[in-house]
This record gives structure tokens, C-alpha cells and sequence, in this order.
């Protein structure tokens, strides 16, 4: 997050770092695309895509948890939360 706030600066520098994102794209993309070939996954998401749904879904209750539950007056990780969020990545699927 404090990297965001340097507007990626830091990172732009390290080609380390950005080899590393490389690989994680490359291996949803491999994930992705044998779903696809299997017909778990419905064609035409991209990688980068779905990477960024996968990681936004992934840290948004652990960054937000306490925020959210207290502005919104619903906590992020009760039962039909997390139901709802499960339909809403199925619909990822064919």
C-alpha cells in the first residue's frame, strides 16, 4: 500500500520484483487455461484479470475487516458474506 503511495516508484526500479509478478501471471494463466481446455472455466478472462479479481477478493476482508464491519455495519467474513462472494467468483466459471 505504501508503495501505491509512491505511485510504484520503488518498483518500477527493481526488475526482480517485476520477474517475479511475470511468474505469477504465468502460472494463473497456466491454471486458467487447462480449466478452460477441461471446461471448468469459461474462455476469454485474462490472466491479468483474473489475478487482480483473485488477489482484490483475497485481501480485501483481511485489510478491510474491521473498516468495513464498522462503517457498513456488516462484517465482511459472516456466512452469507462469504457465500455471496463464492457465487459472485463462480460466476469466473463456464
Amino acid at each position: 500500500m505504501t508503495e501505491n503511495i509512491h505511485r510504484g516508484e520503488f518498483l518500477a526500479q527493481s526488475q526482480a520484483l517485476q520477474n517475479l509478478n511475470v511468474l505469477a501471471i504465468q502460472a494463473v494463466r497456466e491454471v486458467y487455461q487447462r480449466g478452460v481446455a477441461v471446461g471448468v472455466f469459461r474462455a476469454g478472462i485474462d490472466p491479468i484479470d483474473l489475478h487482480m479479481s483473485i488477489s482484490a477478493l483475497s485481501f480485501f476482508d483481511t485489510a478491510n475487516r474491521h473498516t468495513f464491519a464498522s462503517i457498513f455495519k456488516q462484517a465482511a467474513a459472516v456466512p452469507a458474506t462469504v457465500a455471496e462472494l463464492q457465487a459472485e467468483l463462480a460466476k469466473l466459471r463456464k
